[in-house]
């Protein structure tokens, strides 16, 4: 057995974050898990022990350590196992910053708002080499520091995008390495506008500058220790230099000017008053650049332009090898996508999205700074025609989360889907949750963050960011009277207490437990969860139903493809079915948060008022006869997925759903709220052929569509491209969104069964004969799940699952069209559970998994089978009237399910479940005769 990582706080040897309900917990790897196994725990601090535990039974591998954590203090940690009286251990470290704010400095900086570029300095002298360096610092808007001209650390865009106004991040950096030559040395803080200052929101033409403050301004404490071990401080006061910028003007829309030919200004400098009302400890994991993608082709557009494809959509930028000559002036325009062979930027809107760099004649390689982009091509401008393309590299960008789950199949379309699925999440992971990295937005919008999170926690490690985020929506909430904004920080207005949006409050904090088991996360936001129940509570009050949410506006079934509304932005599906939905999902969750906590008198308020929207819901959106009220996707979905249907009626519903999606052609409708419910809502009820059909359509509108036509993100609209390849030009066109990639949760849920409760694992995978193999993981609490299966031949006789359940992770296993299987060649029954281990799982299926046609398929599929039609003429009551003369070319596109609601106005019954049945059951007999002669 093997120690794979030990995190603190679910991060690794974290450096000055706030460390608030400390939890140091481990994974491990092996293929059978001892039963006996014992774990241990120790911290030391300068090789002192500041807590121990005994050796005690490893019921999991979690320890909360109870101890005063002392300010600027490293603590090393040991985690010991044992078993049968061997021992591995692993150990990490993790220490903690100011804790109290800065105690021995001044924010100092300049009030000029002429001043867009702004370096404070200050010269040092170290007398002797240090044993230990630490530079505690925060800065508005955004900074970079340099030690000697070297930059110190590794992350960008620092301090992060928070509501400035009611606290800013303080970051802690080990700089020992700088400070090793005794004698004198320079530190520069370089800051530029930034969230804090830019151009931001979308309330305004561009944004709106100052949305936080009009002066560039930082706080910085450096301290070290001689060999002696004495301590030294130097903070920011007057006695810093200040002076313009080489970056003479950024912002996260605008992009950045970068000279590096003009002479520094010197500026009066200034201290200030503290600008915010609360210093904390950093939350933001930092902003650092990860993969790097080379020049995939250059391009000589009709124009005569040059333009390099980089070969995938990202955020982040470009950074280039100088060789120019001195004072040559070049510009970088970024885009998503060409039209007639030229740059295209027109969904851009306002963003100027430039890089313009004026050279020095020195060779070095060229970056931003203080802006980052959305793009997968750059227009280069100035640059001489013989340019090395070696030389030019595009760099992603995103917050420091670790990678943690994956799926292929043997579908090439599907594993692109799912590569641009992690590519959004990557791309708008930008220390908050963006709607957008391209254009003059870039927002923390609330309701994409909601509706994805699962899916994000299963692609990465994201309990911190979303700790940090709901933190930020706290913040919100407290100064709103508990109602959240539709994007936070919220920097333009007071626009939110929308349902799905909102409801990110519940959903974000809940999903990260679930996910983690880690209870932090909710004692941090349980009030903020309450608040924001109970201010929909207060606004139901005042309608005509205090357990439903009527008469409010709301955004609805953003982007659904059967709307009916004037302006194409919402489908069909009534806002206040919607709402009242979610409405109730946010009581139970709340009232599932109180459970959990404990909160006994909480659980009970909530729970009852979860059971009395339940009870509303049904009694408004249901008739007597327990029809629902509409018939869209989205409804039946949402209400299937939720349980809010009258008691017996889910079979009712989910014919209604599938009904309705025949009428749809088998193609979704769905928007921002119906897309995630959509394929799990079929697939919990017998329905997943259907759910997997639909997944699999190339044509629009589906997932597959935008890989067809060369995305590598995911779009925002089902039609952002439109087939010929031109660009749907409607003026809210991003080409990296991510909220439909949610369908990536179905797909680990479903496709590889992986599906996880607040008590129970289960294995349950969907096996489709539409693929051969399906191969995916992610992480759990105390180390990797991985489910494998494959139809092991082409008469779908024969299945085989590879498993590997993580330490203390038993899991109950069911498996379609069996009744049992075997495992490491052991007889088991179907909902036995297996406890942790690698599992070898093999099983014939009662019912072939043949790549067979059904009900659900469009008759062009095939009609021209003479071996299925003859015997459809037998058991499809209207095949005669498809034969008759233009008929069957007329309804090609539709399936025999959709036909059969259909031909009741001519005289032709519905097909029954039985003949249902039988037709299905054609289609697997003839495939597996096919399958037997090939």
């Amino acid at each position: 057995m093997e120690i794979k990582q030990v995190k603190i706080n679910h991060m690794n040897n974290p450096i000055g974050f706030e460390l608030n309900d400390l939890l140091i917990n481990c994974t491990v790897q092996a293929d059978q898990y001892p039963e006996d196994l014992q774990k241990k725990l120790t911290i030391t601090n300068n090789e002192k022990n500041v807590f121990e535990t005994d050796w005690q039974q490893a019921g999991n591998l979690d320890f909360k350590p109870i101890f005063k954590l002392q300010s600027k203090t490293r603590y090393d940690i040991k985690i010991e196992l044992k078993s049968n009286q061997q021992i591995v251990s692993q150990t990490a470290f993790f220490e903690t910053g100011l804790m109290n704010g800065f105690k021995k400095s001044n924010w100092v900086g300049t009030n000029d708002a002429s001043v867009h570029g702004l370096d404070l300095i200050k010269q040092f002298n170290l007398p002797k080499e240090v044993n230990q360096g630490r530079l505690y610092i925060s800065g508005l808007g955004v900074y970079e520091v340099y030690i000697d001209d070297i930059k110190v650390g590794d992350e960008y865009l620092a301090p992060g995008f928070t509501n400035y106004n009611y606290y800013v991040q303080i970051a802690t950096h080990d700089i020992t390495k700088y400070l090793q030559t005794p004698g004198i040395h320079t530190i520069r803080i370089r800051l530029g506008d930034g969230w804090y200052r830019g151009k931001l929101g979308i309330k305004e033409h561009g944004g709106k500058a100052n949305q936080y403050g009009n002066a560039l301004m930082a706080n910085a404490e450096i301290d070290y220790v001689d060999n002696a071990g004495v301590p030294h401080t130097i903070g920011t006061d007057d006695s810093w230099q200040a002076q313009t910028s080489p970056i003479t003007h950024s912002g996260i829309y605008y992009g950045e000017d970068f000279d590096e030919t003009i002479s520094a200004k010197n500026l009066n400098i200034k201290t200030f008053e503290q600008p915010t009302k609360h210093l904390k400890d950093r939350l933001s994991l930092p902003i650092k650049e990860h993969e790097t993608f080379e020049v995939q082709k250059k391009i000589i557009t009709p124009s005569n332009g040059v333009v390099l494809d980089f070969g995938q959509n990202l955020a982040g930028w470009v950074t280039f090898q100088n060789t120019l000559p001195k004072g040559t002036k070049v510009e970088l325009e970024y885009g998503e996508i060409l039209q007639n062979g030229e740059l295209y930027r027109g969904n851009l809107r306002s963003a100027r999205a430039t890089f313009t760099y004026v050279s020095n004649g020195q060779a070095h390689i060229v970056k931003p700074h203080f802006t980052y982009f959305g793009f997968r091509y750059v227009k280069l401008i100035g640059f001489p025609n013989d340019i090395d393309l070696n030389d030019f590299q595009a760099k992603a960008l995103y917050s420091d989360m670790d990678a943690i789950g994956n799926i292929e199949s043997d579908n090439k379309l599907v594993n692109q889907l799912f590569s641009n699925i992690q590519w959004g999440q990557r791309s708008n992971f930008m220390d908050v949750p963006t709607d957008c990295p391209q254009r003059d937005e870039r927002l923390g919008w609330t309701g994409d963050a909601a509706v994805f999170a699962k899916t994000a926690s299963y692609n990465m490690d994201t309990y911190q960011f979303n700790r940090k985020f709901a933190y930020d929506i706290a913040v919100e909430q407290s100064i709103n009277d508990g109602e959240v904004p539709l994007y936070v920080p919220a920097v333009d207005g007071d626009d939110g207490g929308k349902a799905v949006w909102s409801d990110v409050a519940t959903i974000l904090p809940w999903t990260s437990y679930t996910r983690t088991k880690d209870t932090s996360i909710l004692r941090q936001n349980f009030g903020a969860m309450m608040s924001w129940v109970d201010w929909v509570h207060d606004y139901a009050k005042q309608t005509r139903n205090e357990f439903l949410w009527l008469d409010a506006d709301q955004l609805g079934d953003w982007l659904a493809l059967d709307t009916e509304d004037i302006m194409h932005l919402k489908g069909k599906t009534p806002d206040e079915l919607i709402a009242s939905a979610y409405y109730y999902q946010s009581a139970q969750i709340v009232a599932n948060s109180a459970a959990v906590l404990n909160a006994k008198r909480e659980h009970e308020y909530y729970q009852l008022l979860a059971d009395k929207i339940k009870e509303a819901f049904i009694g408004e959106f249901f008739t007597a006869s327990g029809r629902l009220i509409t018939d869209t996707q989205t409804a039946l979905s949402l209400c299937l997925q939720l349980k809010l249907y009258p008691q017996g009626d889910q079979e009712v519903l989910t014919n209604k759903l599938v009904e309705r999606i025949e009428k749809d052609r088998n193609h979704l409708t769905t928007g921002f709220v119906g897309t995630p419910a959509l394929l799990p809502a079929l697939s919990q009820n017998n329905q997943n052929e259907l759910a997997v059909q639909m997944f699999l359509n190339e044509d629009y509108p589906s997932w597959l569509y935008q890989v067809r036509l060369g995305a590598t993100t995911i779009w925002e609209r089902w039609d952002s491209v439109k087939p010929d390849g031109e660009i749907n030009d409607n003026g809210m066109n991003s080409l990296n969104h991510y909220s439909t990639g949610a369908v990536m949760q179905w797909a680990y849920e479903y496709l590889l069964g992986i599906q996880q409760d607040t008590e129970q694992l289960t294995i349950k995978p969907a096996i489709s004969p539409k693929f051969r193999t399906m191969e995916g993981h992610t992480q759990l609490v105390t180390g990797q799940v991985r489910v494998a299966w494959k139809i092991k031949d082409q008469t779908g006789t024969a299945v085989h699952l590879s498993l590997d359940l993580p330490y203390d992770q038993p899991a109950i296993v069911e498996l379609p069209r069996t009744n049992d299987w075997i495992a490491n060649g052991v007889q088991h029954q179907n909902g036995d559970q297996l406890s942790a281990g690698h599992y070898e799982i093999d099983y014939q299926p009662l019912v072939p998994f043949v790549n067979n046609f059904d009900v659900h398929t469009a008759l062009v599929k095939f009609i021209n089978n003479q071996t299925i039609t003859k015997k459809l003429d037998q058991l499809v009551p209207f095949w005669g009237f498809l034969n008759l003369p233009g008929n069957m070319e007329h309804f090609q596109d539709y399936s025999i399910l959709q036909l059969s609601q259909e031909m009741k106005g001519i005289g032709f019954s519905p097909l029954t479940t039985e003949q249902i049945k039988q037709i299905n059951q054609m289609f697997m007999d003839y495939e597996t005769e096919k399958n037997n002669k090939g």
